[in-house]
Order: structure tokens, then C-alpha cells, then sequence
């Protein structure tokens, strides 16, 4: 009795490993087949709109595409709002905010009119334009961008994300999990 109830338990034991080294044929469930492709989509909870001539130097305000006013407080101390551009009644801007103790905080705010136009690099030339569109020098770059979006004030340049790190009259610094990338305004 004893030998068959040790005999039950090393099979149960092997049974087991043996399924959890097993691959599952199920999408999803372990490795994706060579023709899925997982696709990751990230809400854009950023506001877009128009600045406002009655900013004042803590309070943001937004003319809204769909004909609202929203005012947002800046912090402007070392650790407080990042803002990227400059803020500049009738520039389209972008931000993403949090709820601060009275009202609503801006975290990060890119200017989007000051984002459009030419930049330039060791290893790239590109233009900046508004709808998407980016035009570049297709033959000399080896992955040319040709389109931009922003996702919580993010850009997405083709398929690379970056943070803007600065964002300047005259310069421009990028981050991602492959370095900062630089780039100085082209006239």
C-alpha cells in the first residue's frame, strides 16, 4: 500500500511538470504564434486647446476645441510644472494635469506651435508640420520619420515615443529608453 500511494505521488508530481513545460497552442496563453502581433494602446488623457490671453503667470488658461475656457494653476517652483515652449496667448498647446488641493494642476505642458518646424542632428533632418506630418530627407536617412503624434504630452515620431525633455526657440531634446537625442532649430 505504502509503495503504490508513493508511486500515485511521483506520477501526480511528473504529470504536473511535465504540463508546465509543455507549449500551449492557445494565442495568449504563453508564447504568440509567429502571426500575432500584440498591439499596446495607451488612452490619451492629455488636453489640447488654444492658450488663452488671460493666462497669468500661475493660472493656465485654455480655449478648448469645442469652444470652452478651462483654467489649470502652474506651479512654476524647481519641482512643479514642466512646461516645454514657452506659453504664448494664441499657441495650440498640450498638457496633462492632476487634481492639486483646490484645482486642477498642470503637470506637463508642450507647446505645440513652437514644436512645428525644421530641426536637425548628426543623423537626421527633419521638418515638423502640423495635421501628423513630418517631412525629412528620404534619401539620406536610413529610417526617416514621417509622421508625429502626441500622447500625454509625448511625442511619437513614426513608431519611437519620447519625452521632451527641453524645448526651446532655437533647441530641441528627445528621451527615450535609447538615449536623448538633440536637435537645434533649423531656419
Amino acid at each position: 500500500m505504502r509503495h503504490l500511494l508513493t508511486f500515485s505521488i511521483f506520477a501526480t508530481i511528473a504529470t504536473f511538470v511535465m504540463s508546465c513545460n509543455s507549449k500551449s497552442t492557445m494565442p495568449g496563453a504563453g508564447e504568440l504564434d509567429s502571426d500575432s502581433v500584440e498591439v499596446l494602446t495607451v488612452a490619451d488623457t492629455a488636453i489640447y486647446g488654444t492658450v488663452d490671453e488671460s493666462t497669468t503667470m500661475h493660472m493656465l488658461t485654455i480655449n478648448m476645441d469645442d469652444g470652452k475656457q478651462q483654467t489649470f494653476a502652474m506651479n512654476l517652483d524647481s519641482l512643479g510644472s514642466d512646461i516645454q515652449g514657452g506659453i504664448f496667448a494664441g499657441d495650440k498647446v498640450t498638457l496633462t494635469v492632476t487634481k492639486g488641493e483646490e484645482e486642477m494642476q498642470v503637470v506637463k505642458c508642450v507647446n505645440l506651435s513652437t514644436l512645428l518646424g525644421k530641426w536637425t542632428s548628426l543623423d537626421r533632418n527633419f521638418q515638423i508640420e502640423e495635421n501628423g506630418v513630418v517631412k525629412s530627407n528620404l534619401a539620406a536617412e536610413s529610417n526617416p520619420y514621417t509622421q508625429w503624434q502626441m500622447v500625454n504630452a509625448r511625442i511619437i515620431l513614426n513608431a519611437d515615443t519620447f519625452d521632451i525633455l527641453t524645448l526651446g526657440a532655437d533647441s530641441m531634446e528627445l528621451e527615450n529608453s535609447k538615449g536623448i537625442f538633440i536637435y537645434k532649430r533649423q531656419r
